[in-house]
């Protein structure tokens, strides 16, 4: 039987963070994962010789706790930041480009010259978008906890938002960050991730992405964990976990052998959390929530084509079956070879159900829609990555369904995205609950 002061089960981000954390503070951690590898949903693959993310992630400035875990290890070259936010968004149909951008006026008005000039939207309806930013400005955390089993479609209907302006213009930013359209998203959680992304500050929404691949990150962050000396034991599956009494005493593996630790910290999906528990403990209505989450699938197709295309980091298009498309030669700052771009499809439950020719077929079309230096492109090959349970749902009332860090047992800690850190299941978010954990922990320990 091995032994260690705290047992950390899930590789992803909110893992390793609270790993790291504790192992740092000179605790004796143990990081368990199934997979041979590092990063749960942010990680890279070698795809004939070309090292291909398993799906476009980005970041905003506002993203601290991410921002500093990429200064901590060191990777702060290995990143890119927008001097200022900058979206173009096309127009497959009306062929025309219009750009989202921050400008030096203090938020929120630092996106008024820009939305001014948004050719994708009516005047009409240009005017009625400041009328649902002076209601969101008005809000403040409870009232948004308060909205949280209103749609936030319905919201912004009720404050004169057409649903053109909602496809045109709200669900280009939902959409990405809570992985579902504004119809099927809680109000509160919409509102929140417009004030702190657009309303509050005026960099807080430049957009960054990784340049190199997500592996990288992750396997930095599972070496500096290991200089610490924790212990990573790599392809191995957790299938239930141990206890004495009303305290968690370890996790035990699929051939019997056992890791036997003081406390014990879940960093794993709801329904996984659910699933490792002792069934006396499942049965608890404080885990009652956990079967009760709804997940979205987000979709990749990345493709090489034999000549460039476009030169803008990427672009947000205003058709289903490409959403967002990212220059990754640009991003990994690779020449020659063509071009490889990368189509991000959010919300993805239609195209999800297709085989993979069909959707690799229609998102090349899509792009040859939206971009004219594309209809004379040969794509020399093509990727699709479907990540069927991607994130949580943040449907209208799941903000009481999210479960705080503590739990009834004293020596269980949960993290994850999907814990009540108030952000959508997003890298910050994953990072945010890690360091939760981990000083939840080393708070109890010292007591």
């Amino acid at each position: 039987m091995n032994s260690t002061e705290v047992v950390v089960v899930g590789g992803g981000l909110a893992g390793l963070t609270a790993a790291l954390d504790l192992a740092e503070a000179g605790l004796a951690t143990t990081l368990v994962e199934k997979r041979p590898f590092v990063g749960g949903k942010t990680f890279s693959f070698n795809s004939g010789g070309v090292e291909l993310d398993n799906g476009q992630h980005v970041y905003l400035r506002c993203c601290t706790a991410y921002l500093a875990l990429i200064e901590r290890l060191g990777l702060d070259d290995s990143i890119h930041t927008q001097p200022r936010l900058r979206v173009p968004v096309l127009d497959p149909v009306s062929e025309r480009t219009a750009v989202i951008a921050a400008g030096p006026l203090p938020a929120p008005l630092h996106l008024a010259a820009s939305i001014v000039r948004y050719t994708h939207l009516s005047w009409r309806e240009k005017l009625q978008l400041g009328r649902a930013v002076i209601a969101m400005l008005r809000l403040d955390a409870a009232d948004r906890r308060r909205l949280d089993g209103e749609s936030f479609g319905a919201w912004l209907r009720a404050r004169g938002q057409s649903q053109r302006a909602i496809d045109r213009f709200w669900d280009l930013i939902i959409l990405p960050t809570c992985n579902d359209r504004s119809e099927n998203v809680s109000a509160g959680q919409a509102i929140m991730v417009l004030q702190v992304g657009l309303l509050q500050e005026r960099r807080a929404a430049d957009i960054g992405f990784a340049r190199v691949g997500l592996s990288q990150i992750a396997d930095t962050a599972l070496a500096r964990f290991q200089q610490q000396g924790g212990q990573a034991l790599l392809g191995r599956a957790a299938r239930g976990m141990r206890h004495e009494g009303e305290r968690a005493a370890g996790i035990q593996f699929a051939d019997g052998t056992t890791v036997k630790a003081e406390a014990v910290v879940l960093a794993l999906p709801p329904n996984h959390t659910r699933a490792l528990l002792p069934d006396a403990w499942r049965a608890d209505p404080a885990f009652a929530s956990l079967g009760a989450f709804s997940y979205a699938p987000i979709v990749n197709v990345h493709m090489q084509l034999d000549r460039p295309v476009m030169e803008e980091w990427f672009y947000a298009v205003l058709d289903s079956d490409v959403q967002y498309v990212f220059n990754r030669s640009r991003i990994a700052g690779t020449d020659g070879n063509g071009q490889w771009l990368t189509c991000s499809i959010s919300g993805a439950f239609q195209v999800n159900q297709l085989k993979q020719m069909d959707i690799a077929t229609n998102a090349i079309a899509g792009l040859r829609r939206a971009l004219p230096a594309a209809r004379g492109a040969e794509v020399l090959r093509w990727r699709v990555v479907k990540e069927q349970e991607a994130t949580f749902r943040p449907q209208p009332g799941t903000h009481s369904r999210r479960l705080g860090t503590e739990t009834p047992y004293p020596n269980l800690l949960l993290a994850g995205a999907w814990t009540d850190t108030e952000w959508p299941a997003t890298m910050e978010s994953a990072v945010r609950s890690g360091h939760s954990a981990a000083r939840a922990w080393l708070t109890k320990r010292s007591a």
